[in-house]
């Protein structure tokens, strides 16, 4: 198969001299993609704000051992869903052949695979349980397994709303799926339903999910029957199994801690470990994964400009740090505030880990920015490359810190974090010579401010707690997070006005009446 110099096979490149409405002005481009930013982002905003609370109140009503056994299950369940896609999802969204076919034959395998790994699931759930350190969670396996089905079906129409851009029914179909989780969860938690509230909910969730995409996304291409074409599906799985490989290893790596802690430190070890990093890395990567998936399209649109491709990287580098940056480094202070005022004390331990995962969670998103821009310039093996690094940095970190517990696997995540970040600066520098240089002078501002932030804080702890008096850790919680926020924004407007404006200008430009456009 000929490929041309960026690395894409010929079906999945634009021929020469074709142009798309993306391309037509630099503008149009980026307010698609601020528009998609800020409709997959408030959506996620919005989400990671009710999820944090539906989890504190299910840490009051559910143990750390009952979400331990739900949270084996998901590392299991995860794995086996990430082989039913076989990167065929991001296939769709690059190729540029016939997109009926591609549609048609891409869910034809993903839904086939789906439905043979269900049933092995379902099958060896012991032995899968034993191999995670406890065979009660075989019992959660075995009822979870349609989750590896639903995903398959789900997969195909997701990413042709994404080629498409129709960010807004992506933000609807997440935060329609998302409520109806945490009120079923709620609902049976608090009526004594235990572990099984978390079963049955995230059974629901998924099912809804693929109504959803199905009935929200346009047309009906990847179930309407199509001439079969065995070259196009031998290009889809090269390009999507090569992409799937750093997707694989970055899961892999993402999974050696869960593994880890659940193999030989207990279900409730995991319970407390995996809230912390739901409310740590998850709720910054849910952010990263929205600026991701509007950015690869866009990216992909303008892989041959590298001058043009270079600016947009950089810009969105800036525009994802300040984003990011304020909301770890918030949560990094505030942490023992935010523990011992909205948890209980079964969870106190999970205070450490939590500060340690805040500093993983500003720099496992910046590294990740790179991740779109390899694989919308045909590169996806760079991904694997730098998973291999991260990967090989974790394990021998996690062996020599598991007897610190918790606290050492998350310190050995944020050590193989920062190892994988430099690797990237590496790998930017061959694919936009004079880039990767420049990643730290586009983070830096954020980080300013951040700093700037958090001494602010630190400094009016005592004050607030004055003020607010003994009984009153809610509303001091609520009055530094407003310091925090005021600060940060005042700082960052100082010392990098442009970008400031420039989202702005944007903003109202996405939001003013149609007439006055």
């Amino acid at each position: 198969m000929e490929t041309t110099q960026g690395g894409w096979p010929d079906r999945f490149r634009r021929p020469a001299g074709e142009s798309y409405p993306g391309d037509r002005a630099i503008e149009t481009l980026k307010t698609k993609a601020f528009r998609g930013s800020v409709m997959l982002g408030g959506a996620n905003v919005f989400l990671r704000v009710v999820t944090m609370v539906a989890s504190i109140l299910l840490t009051r009503r559910l143990t750390a051992v009952e979400f331990g056994f739900v949270d084996m299950a998901m590392i299991a369940l995860t794995t086996t869903n990430l082989f039913a896609g076989l990167g065929l999802p991001m296939a769709v969204i690059q190729s540029q052949a016939d997109r009926r076919k591609v549609a048609y034959q891409s869910f034809v395998v993903t839904a086939s695979i789906g439905f043979v790994l269900m049933i092995l699931v379902y099958l060896f759930a012991t032995p899968i349980a034993d191999l995670l350190g406890n065979e009660t969670a075989g019992v959660v396996l075995r009822w979870l397994s349609p989750l590896v089905l639903f995903g398959g079906l789900s997969m195909i129409p997701e990413a042709i709303l994404q080629k498409d851009l129709l960010f807004g029914r992506v933000s609807i179909i997440s935060v329609v799926t998302e409520l109806v989780y945490i009120g079923i969860a709620l609902w049976l938690a608090y009526t004594g339903f235990g572990v099984w509230s978390l079963v049955y909910a995230l059974l629901v969730r998924s099912a809804l999910s693929v109504a959803l995409n199905w009935g929200l996304c346009p047309g009906w291409d990847w179930i309407t029957p199509r001439p079969w074409d065995s070259k196009l599906l031998r290009e889809l799985l090269g390009f999507g199994v090569t992409a799937a490989g750093g997707g694989a290893i970055t899961f892999v790596y993402g999974m050696v801690d869960g593994f880890t802690i659940s193999r030989w430190l207990g279900p409730g070890a995991l319970g407390v470990y995996q809230r912390a990093v739901g409310f740590t890395s998850r709720t910054i990567d849910g952010i990263n994964r929205v600026l991701g998936a509007v950015l690869m399209p866009s990216y992909a649109l303008i892989q041959d400009e590298r001058e043009r491709l270079s600016r947009a990287y950089l810009k969105s580098l800036r525009l994802i740090a300040c984003i990011i940056v304020p909301a770890a480094m918030g949560m990094l202070i505030l942490a023992p505030e935010m523990i011992t005022t909205l948890l209980t004390e079964e969870w106190y331990s999970m205070l450490v880990p939590f500060q340690i995962l805040c500093v993983a969670s500003t720099v496992r998103p910046l590294s990740a920015t790179t991740s779109a821009l390899f694989t919308s310039t045909g590169r996806p093996g760079y991904n694997f490359r730098a998973g291999l690094v991260v990967l090989g940095a974790l394990v021998p970190a996690i062996a020599l810190l598991l007897p610190q517990g918790i606290t050492g696997v998350a310190l050995a995540v944020l050590i193989s974090q920062v190892i994988g970040f430099g690797y990237n600066m590496y790998q930017m520098r061959l694919v936009l010579p004079g880039t990767g240089s420049r990643m730290i002078p586009a983070i830096a501002p954020a980080a300013g401010a951040a700093l700037a932030m958090m001494a602010i804080v630190h400094l009016a702890k005592a004050p607030v707690a004055s003020l607010t008096g003994v009984g009153n850790a809610g509303i001091a919680l609520g009055i530094l997070c407003a310091v925090g926020a005021l600060t940060y924004a005042g700082v960052l407007v100082l010392i990098q006005r442009p970008l400031v404006m420039e989202v702005l200008g944007l903003a109202f430009k996405r939001f003013r009446p149609p007439s006055d456009r």
